[in-house]
């Protein structure tokens, strides 16, 4: 039976807050450990925890992170959005049926064209598949309209090689007089749907600014497309028992006839509306075992 403090101490090491002496111990060869778990003061580090640590401090080497900005018609905003990403970040530009190609802008940078205008879940999809082919474990999607501050892509990195089974997702303050009354209508209806689907809570479900495990999301059944897409992800990761962290962001909100937003108030409410009804459904009458069976690809 482990004490409060030695279980104290392992939870600290799974989640990366490792104290020097942990870090030493780590070091040694297995023999070596043993001894020196054999002493009072280091008693409290078992094998099993120093070994938790190092697999932690492995998957975090291992996380390779880069930028997905899925664009249509926002010349005016893309390339002030991926000039303002850390230098040493690579960008993947999806610029989804463009009237006016993109052009790319930026060493560390790739744009992937498509002819028509696909929608946004098409756009993200295809991102996370090059993304996946280049190397990369994980994707923070942010939009080409500048709404998401580039400079919080290093808080999302630095989460992500905390957490690197986890979705981190972003929460914008709505406490913020700019922030449009119809904006915070639409999170609270999001919220209450994602709540009774999943009986997690999140303060904000339709924020585009995340940080996703690749392997993790590629591998959920999703079957809707547009922006719904990335409400109906949430609710299948959860289901599938992926972590969602939520990460407080600031947000900016130019007026609405500066934007070239994308989103059809009438088509997409219904859409979204058609699949919360049938993800709600699902909720009522499936078990937990059977709504991950349905959420994963075989």
């Amino acid at each position: 039976m482990l004490s409060a403090v030695q279980k104290r101490v392992e939870v600290d090491i799974q989640f990366g807050i490792v104290r020097k002496p942990a870090r030493f111990i780590a070091a040694l060869g297995k023999l070596q450990r043993e001894a020196f778990c054999q002493i009072p003061l280091f008693a409290v580090f078992s094998e099993d925890a120093i070994d938790s640590f190092q697999v932690q401090r492995e998957r975090a080497a291992n996380v390779k992170i880069c930028a997905i900005i899925p664009s249509h018609n926002n010349a005016d905003t893309i390339d002030a959005v991926v000039r303002a990403l850390p230098d040493e970040v690579f960008a993947l530009i999806i610029d989804d049926g463009s009237d006016v190609p993109i052009k790319n802008s930026r060493q560390r940078c790739e744009v992937l064209r498509s002819e028509q205008n696909r929608g946004k879940a098409e756009a993200l999809k295809t991102g996370f598949s090059a993304a996946a082919e280049r190397g990369f474990t994980h994707a923070v999607t942010l939009d080409a309209d500048g709404q998401h501050p580039p400079s919080m892509f290093a808080k999302f990195a630095d989460m992500a090689q905390k957490y690197p089974d986890c979705i981190i997702t972003g929460v914008r303050d709505f406490s913020s007089p700019s922030v449009p009354p119809k904006r915070r209508f639409m999170n609270k209806f999001s919220n209450f749907w994602f709540h009774f689907e999943t009986s997690v809570d999140l303060s904000d479900t339709q924020c585009g600014y995340r940080c996703y495990p690749i392997a993790k999301v590629s591998a959920l059944k999703t079957g809707v497309g547009g922006f719904a897409y990335e409400a109906e992800l949430l609710v299948r990761a959860a289901w599938a028992g992926v972590r969602i962290i939520e990460l407080p962001i600031p947000v900016i909100y130019t007026p609405e006839s500066l934007r070239a937003s994308h989103y059809k108030p009438f088509k997409d409410t219904v859409k979204f509306s058609i699949m919360n009804a049938k993800l709600a459904f699902l909720a009522v009458f499936l078990p937990k075992g059977a709504l991950k069976k349905i959420s994963v690809k075989k």
